[in-house]
């Protein structure tokens, strides 16, 4: 019962006062990290200013505050190098008074080994590396780490060797998820018929899936009904017509792939490849717009199997819409109208601009957004989607990724860790997906999660290595514990055990703010 209590008390306590952080003067050496993030925040305000000048509901969250730095020291371990941040760590970060620390610390976090585990998980999520790519998942890691431009990893992923194999031959899927991917277009629907609300066609997707098939011939559906074809006819490779002013025809003595590539990274499509791309990193820093933490109530439920599915080896069959419910994160670029004002607000612009701008080093472009006033801001409980602020300026509260979890019980490090765990490993209830979609992992909270967290076995071993009570506190929350939280264990007489148990059970660690 003690051991229960514990972390309610320490819950209570476990919200430290937030204080602003005093403003700095700006060195007045060039630092073009340092004016990339300014023309960032200045783009996220002028969404902000005139989201409060438009919007007449009194729910209109105000901007909020500076973190304190423990606050931003943890948030931005987690976020950028996908650690907790270290006792020695903290006690330095919030002893050091001089300007510039936490530019300084961002740069550092974003050149660890760990910085470049967590872009390479961000990219196996992206395109669905499994255990069994043998060679992509050495030269993916690789190129995370060395911070390699994006345009040469999309190469890499889709027009070489590397492309992983998760779609077991089907080409339509393979080409789906490709668009789905790299340029945020849904075209599930179009695999069986004409969309119904954008201008993609059923006959556009299946000469958009004869770019993947090599050599071999790609049909239309014996079914087919659209004048624009016959049913079984022999369709010629084409990229999907989303610009009106390149469309440029697939060559059949070219490598097909290869020029769906160019076609991507380097004509009109640059500026898609660049929001979408840029979009995901900001998911991994800021959390996703208008996504709010994912609730599961009993458990995780396991994404569906595309090769699962009854009829699933018909292209025609396979309606990723006939699902209750997505699988994928909250993906919500899919299908922004690049042509449509609506669909795009200033801030947006300005992440093409400056993911373009670093070369599309997804490294560099982390520094760019964690160098932002607007990360350095208190977590928000939700995040602002409303028609003129469809980027939030501040990070929203979430939960910790599965990973960091994971190791912070377990011990095992980024390159121990599948790619793929087994249904029963506690990965999969922490939200580790099975890459049968793009971006599928979540972090979810549930019934399953609380009941791993307070009875399993593995959470008994890590604490039983506690070490005293302020370690556990620098260690699992990135602070000391105040007056109340230390006279709350002397009444309870707790162990460091309890201690540690009690605060693996808290939201403080569960959550960044």
């Amino acid at each position: 019962m003690k051991r229960f209590l514990l972390p309610c008390v320490l819950l209570l306590a476990c919200t430290p006062e937030k204080k602003a952080v005093q403003a700095v003067s700006q060195p007045a050496i060039a630092d073009p990290i340092r004016d990339s993030a300014a023309r960032v925040d200045a783009a996220l305000m002028h969404d902000y200013e005139l989201a409060l000048t438009n919007m007449r509901k009194v729910n209109f969250q105000p901007l909020l505050h500076m973190a304190e730095d423990a606050t931003f020291l943890r948030r931005a371990c987690i976020d950028l190098a996908g650690r907790l941040p270290r006792p020695d760590e903290v006690r330095h970060f919030i002893a050091d008074t001089s300007s510039g620390k936490r530019a300084r610390l961002t740069d550092a976090l974003t050149r660890e080994p760990g910085a470049g585990e967590v872009r390479f998980r961000m990219l196996a999520e992206a395109f669905r590396v499994t255990d069994n790519d043998y060679k992509t998942i050495p030269w993916l890691r690789q190129a995370a780490a060395e911070d390699r431009p994006y345009a040469e990893i999309v190469a890499a992923m889709i027009g070489s060797w590397l492309k992983p194999s998760a779609d077991q031959g089907n080409v339509m899927r393979t080409s789906v998820e490709t668009a789905y991917t790299v340029l945020g277009q849904d075209l599930y629907c179009a695999m069986c018929h004409d969309h119904p609300f954008n201008d993609y066609t059923e006959h556009g997707c299946f000469a958009f899936a004869a770019c993947f098939t090599g050599q071999k011939e790609m049909r239309l559906p014996l079914d087919y009904k659209y004048p624009d074809g016959k049913p079984g006819a022999v369709i010629q490779a084409d990229i999907l017509h989303q610009s009106k002013n390149y469309w440029p025809r697939i060559r059949d003595d070219q490598d097909k792939l290869m020029q769906v590539v160019h076609w991507i990274t380097e004509e009109d499509q640059s500026r898609r490849f660049a929001l979408v791309a840029s979009l995901r990193v900001w998911s991994g820093l800021f959390g996703m717009p208008g996504k709010e933490v994912d609730i599961t109530v009993g458990g995780v439920d396991p994404a569906p199997q595309w090769h699962g599915i009854k009829g699933a080896d018909n292209p025609n069959l396979y309606h990723r819409s006939c699902f209750s419910g997505s699988p994928r994160g909250a993906a919500t670029w899919i299908d922004l109208d690049m042509n449509h004002p609506n669909d795009f607000s200033q801030a947006t612009k300005v992440l093409i601009e400056e993911f373009l701008r670093c070369g599309g080093r997804i490294g560099e472009f982390q520094r760019i957004m964690a160098r932002t006033e607007a990360y350095s801001r208190s977590g928000i409980d939700y995040n602002l989607n409303w028609r003129d602020c469809y980027l939030a300026p501040a990070p929203q509260i979430r939960r910790l990724p599965s990973e960091v979890i994971w190791k912070t019980l377990s011990g095992e490090s980024d390159t121990q860790l599948p790619q793929v765990p087994q249904p029963e490993h506690p990965l999969c209830m922490l939200g580790r997906g099975t890459r049968e979609w793009t971006d599928e992992s979540r972090a979810p909270l549930s019934h399953e999660l609380v009941r791993f967290m307070m009875n399993d076995k593995l959470v008994d071993q890590a604490t039983a290595k506690a070490g005293d009570a302020e370690r556990m506190f620098l260690e699992l929350l990135g602070r000391k514990p105040t007056e109340n939280e230390r006279a709350a264990i002397s009444r309870a007489a707790a162990s460091d055990q309890d201690v540690a148990w009690a605060l693996l059970n808290t939201k403080e660690f569960l959550f960044r703010p």
